[in-house]
């Protein structure tokens, strides 16, 4: 909730903070860069829905981003043995905010692709359904710094929506050592995403061309 209200701070900023280049006829160095995407991954050995949403500066090929990264929806196990509690429906939700540096191979009107490197900080959180009453009980909980390096390509099929594919691998310290096993792994993922950079520049150019 924290980079959510940050994000919003940031885009109402925007206007003003640029104006003010524009009338000095200052160019920027750099770009914003302001996307959301949803992706498959992979998570305890199942292929899972993961969403994104990363804000970052760009310049020339090289990128500095931060992002908040977590599962669309918890991953359900119908039965899990958990010993003396017996066989039980079970819950994981696995979220992080990581910090990206990427360098940038291709960077075209159409094509994106790059080497992103990136450490995170986030959590690791096991529940089960109880089968008395039905209700959700926590299980277990633990805090995460996962270190991913990957292989990406991205193609915009209009100028606010994009395509991509990528592939590496994820390594997660934890102090349990199973989160570790779950949760290290080969990873790959396709998304579809939405570029509102692009989308709130556009707007500012439109709003400042009819004045």
């Amino acid at each position: 909730m924290r980079l959510l209200a940050f994000l919003c701070l940031f885009i109402a900023a925007l206007p003003r903070g640029m104006a003010q280049n524009d009338t000095a006829k200052v160019h920027a160095a750099f770009k914003v860069v302001f996307n959301f995407d949803a992706r498959r991954t992979w998570v305890n050995d199942a292929s899972v829905r993961f969403i994104g949403l990363r804000l970052g500066a760009q310049r020339g090929k090289d990128l500095i981003a931060i992002g908040y990264y977590g599962l669309g929806d918890p991953y359900v196990q119908p039965s899990v043995d958990l010993g003396t509690l017996g066989k039980r429906q079970f819950y994981t939700r696995f979220s992080y905010t990581a910090l990206t540096y990427e360098r940038l191979l291709i960077d075209t009107e159409r094509w994106q692709a790059g080497i992103p490197l990136s450490v995170g900080l986030g959590n690791y959180r096991t529940s089960y359904r109880d089968t008395s009453n039905g209700t959700e009980i926590a299980y277990g909980v633990n805090e995460l710094v996962p270190v991913e390096a990957y292989l990406h390509a991205d193609y915009n099929v209009f100028w606010f929506f994009f395509v991509g594919a990528g592939a590496g691998y994820r390594y997660v310290l934890a102090a349990d050592p199973a989160a570790t096993r779950k949760l290290s792994d080969y990873t790959y993922y396709f998304k579809v995403g939405l570029r509102f950079g692009e989308v709130v520049k556009r707007v500012r150019k439109s709003l400042r061309d009819d004045i």
